[in-house]
């Protein structure tokens, strides 16, 4: 069985959505076509020469990857240029690539999250506020029978939704008044006499992301064939999703005895260690790939060690100088954990498409 490209796009981009990469990031569907049929997906962190050749051999049709394969700019595509000659063979063998990146990073159940479950963390904020979802009212009027049924369809696709309740919305009722003219088809009244209907005016909130959704749901069961509805931005934020995510052990251990969780769960032998010898450990930051000095402060104050990777040499003497404790796992380690989250959930969501996680991914980094 196969399945439309853009199914699995709309289904990574409700995950993730786009809006949250990084301005110099590139996110998205970027070799492909969405109206492609995929039977076979394979996930990996990286699409290198191992990984397409992996793809290929395992007839997979779409390649759902973290790092994007097109970075910064191309100049050429052929087979001398070493990016070139990656993409060539992708389109040569009709695979595709989907790339989710810092979007997934800090999505709710990215890799961020991912990664602080994974070290056993409770009790789970953010290390530092990134975006805000942005919020958007509805209002719409609505025949009395109809609103229901109208209040219904925006609330499946997501409008209505406040913390933890659901269905959220307030109507008033009032009088609506039209006047159908030539070539209408009115569900009420006739042709060129003023109506006066029983409505309600009923309001929701909906995020940006599901804003679309909810408007064509409502049209869809609307009972009108013009349909009154207007839509107000709001100056409150929805979710607030953050750089890095904070949390709370189950027990204090030593600092020795969390580097052995950490290395457990991250499947690793060695990791790099600033500062904290002989620390009791309760509070733990995370902060996936590359650490970024925007969140330092943040992690010295909320957390009592810092997972991260790719610490410089230079940030690691600030971190030193500032008291803090940081365990470097690596970029690698730190992300690739995300392609099993990846393949259960795409599995869970789409069952008649083959799922697969790369098996030829290692560190580029190795200990000798």
């Amino acid at each position: 069985m196969s399945i439309k490209a853009r199914e699995i796009i709309k289904y990574m981009e409700e995950l993730a959505p786009k809006s949250l990469a990084e301005d110099y990031d590139n996110v998205g569907l970027l070799v492909g076509n969405r109206e492609s049929l995929i039977e076979r997906i394979l996930v990996c962190l990286d699409v290198n020469s191992k990984t397409v050749d992996e793809a290929i051999s395992k007839k997979a049709d779409l390649i759902i990857s973290h790092h994007p394969v097109i970075f910064k700019g191309i100049k050429r595509i052929n087979e001398d240029d070493p990016k070139g000659s990656i993409i060539y063979r992708l389109i040569k063998n009709d695979i595709g690539v989907y790339s989710a990146h810092t979007n997934l990073d800090v999505a709710h159940g990215g890799v961020n999250n991912y990664l602080s479950s994974l070290l056993g963390l409770t009790d789970i904020s953010n290390l530092k506020d990134y975006k805000a979802e942005k919020l958007y009212k509805i209002v719409v009027f609505v025949p009395h029978d109809n609103v229901d049924a109208v209040r219904d369809a925006m609330s499946r696709v997501g409008a209505g939704w406040i913390g933890n309740y659901s269905d959220c919305s307030f109507m008033t009722a009032g009088t609506g008044t039209f006047r159908p003219l030539e070539g209408t088809n009115p569900y009420i009244g006739a042709t060129g006499n003023l109506e006066k209907v029983d409505e309600y005016r009923l309001e929701t909130v909906v995020s940006q992301k599901d804003l679309k959704k909810a408007i064509e749901a409502m049209i869809k069961v609307h009972p009108y064939e013009e349909v009154a509805y207007d839509i107000y931005p709001l100056e409150i934020n929805g979710k607030q999703y953050g750089m890095g995510n904070v949390g709370v052990l189950e027990s204090p251990k030593s600092l020795e005895e969390f580097i052995a969780v950490v290395k457990e769960k991250l499947n690793v032998k060695n990791v790099r260690v600033i500062g904290g010898i002989g620390k009791k450990i309760g509070k733990v930051a995370v902060f996936c790939g590359s650490f970024d000095r925007e969140v330092m402060e943040a992690a010295k104050s909320k957390a009592d060690v810092l997972v991260t990777g790719d610490v410089k040499y230079h940030d690691a003497m600030d971190m030193l100088e500032m008291g803090m404790c940081v365990i470097d796992a690596g970029h690698f380690n730190t992300e690739r954990i995300i392609a099993d989250r990846l393949v259960e959930l795409i599995k869970e969501n789409f069952p008649q498409v083959e799922v697969m996680k790369s098996n030829l991914e290692e560190d580029p980094f190795k200990i000798c």
